[in-house]
């Protein structure tokens, strides 16, 4: 071809010319480098398509204006721990432990930190009362066996003892709750319930439906109960306390047997065999405290070893954790009565169930509450408390037991119909899954695409 006289496009090189070093030719795509003018950067979409969302998961290769994205992390310590996993009901919500290992023994050590610092209250506030009963106790009874049991029956029996004990309980609110934020990022709402908050209208509405009940049932127990000397000799100090820190120590065991106790024992996906270790100590520490009681304990214990490899999936483990913390529930009382004893380990296990059943400790602490007051207050307007008495529960007889098992069948009836549409399982976080094993391969979109 000759030249024509005309003269290229601007930009380009003379007929003849080379183009300038990494410049494309007159007609040519340009190389592998800068984008020329107008065009997007390597890998940005083009004008006018959209900019794909932020996912963990990659875009699908090969599709025009997606670019690649970071694949999901693999190492649990990059995700928040305290994510719950979809799907987990509140014994579970911390699920799978074994990629946590080391937050649980920190959230132990939180724990009994704050166990110790009740006990150190409590002692704080009974003080007094044992220093006034040594300064009056007749030296000469000083090494009768029965002086501790007196002492006893005397401090308890004031407003400032009852205090000290109730507030030994209530120093476990917040100690679970911060025991459990060692898990992480909103993992101290988990403690309160599956939704991740305490539920005051779930506290209003288990009220509505369970405290009818109770004062009908803790009512008939009394009055069939012996023991009780009905006279009017009202101790308004003990009321006073009895109302306004029951509810306290009520939730605070609540928080600790079935909460913690649970939680810690429950979120073991394959080793089965720690939630005996788990119940362990608590079980050797009420032994020690409570011989009276030890075969409880030790029933306790072999359900916390056996009922994790028999009573699979949610509910049986609701099963087992309830059965387990409620028979050392029990034993921790001490009642002389086998049958009492009983109905302590079945008020337990219903605290259990419920919430199992609603998700949260919101009626079960609801529950344990009404049945402390409607014991408490009469007997404190009897001039007499609770702790310093026989501790009457619903008598001591078999006949007793099955009016118990008849008021708690109708609470946990109540409940389940009344509150229905309460949260069950925990709504899982993006990146949760990761925390467990071969959660990867159950990801579509981690999965090789189909050919074709």
């Amino acid at each position: 071809m000759s030249w024509n006289g005309q003269q290229p496009p601007y930009g380009q090189p003379a007929y003849g010319q080379q183009p300038p070093y990494g410049q494309p030719a007159y007609g040519q795509q340009p190389p592998y480098g800068p984008p020329a003018y107008g065009q997007p950067p390597y890998g940005q979409p083009a004008y006018g398509q959209q900019q794909p969302p932020h996912s963990y998961a990659p875009a699908p290769y090969g599709q025009p204006g997606f670019p690649p994205q970071p694949a999901p992390p693999t190492k649990p310590a990059l995700l928040p721990a305290a994510l719950p996993v979809d799907g987990q009901p509140y014994a579970m919500a911390f699920r799978p432990l074994e990629r946590r290992v080391g937050r649980w023994f920190l959230a132990w050590a939180i724990a009994i930190g704050f166990f110790f610092g009740g006990q150190v209250v409590s002692l704080a506030l009974l003080m007094p009362g044992i220093v006034d009963f040594f300064s009056t106790l007749d030296p000469a009874t000083a090494s009768d066996p029965d002086v501790a049991a007196e002492m006893l029956g005397e401090v308890l029996g004031t407003p400032l003892g009852m205090a000290g004990v109730n507030m030994a309980w209530a120093a476990m609110i917040p100690g679970a709750i911060v025991a459990m934020a060692a898990f992480g990022k909103g993992a101290a709402g988990l403690a309160s319930s599956v939704a991740g908050r305490w539920r005051w209208g779930t506290v209003g509405r288990a009220a509505i439906v369970l405290l009818p009940i109770f004062a009908v049932y803790i009512g008939v127990s009394l009055w069939l109960d012996p023991s009780v000397e009905w006279q009017w000799d009202p101790n308004w100090g003990l009321v006073a306390i009895v109302l306004l820190t029951t509810p306290l120590q009520a939730t605070g065991e609540e928080f600790t047997f079935r909460g913690l106790l649970p939680q810690m024992m429950g979120g073991w996906l394959r080793h089965r065999y720690v939630p005996a270790l788990v119940l362990l100590l608590p079980v050797l520490a009420v032994i020690v405290l409570q011989p009276a009681t030890w075969y409880l304990s030790l029933l306790a214990l072999v359900a916390a070893a056996v009922g994790p490899w028999v009573l699979r999936g949610r509910f049986g483990n609701a099963v087992w954790t309830g059965v387990a913390t409620g028979l050392l529930f029990g034993a921790m009382h001490a009642h002389p009565s086998i049958s009492a004893t009983l109905q302590l380990s079945l008020v337990g296990f219903t605290c259990s169930m419920l919430t199992y059943r609603t998700g949260g400790l919101e009626a079960a602490s609801v529950l344990h509450t009404a049945n402390n007051v409607f014991i408490m207050v009469p007997l404190a307007l009897t001039g007499t408390s609770a702790f310093a008495s026989a501790q009457p529960v619903a008598g001591e007889d078999w006949m007793s037991f099955l009016i118990t098992a008849l008021a708690l069948g109708l609470a946990y009836l109540a409940v389940h119909l009344f509150l229905a549409r309460s949260q069950r399982s925990t709504v899982g976080a993006p990146g949760a899954e990761l925390l467990e094993p071969r959660a990867q391969l159950a990801q579509p979109h981690l999965q090789p695409a189909a050919a074709g």
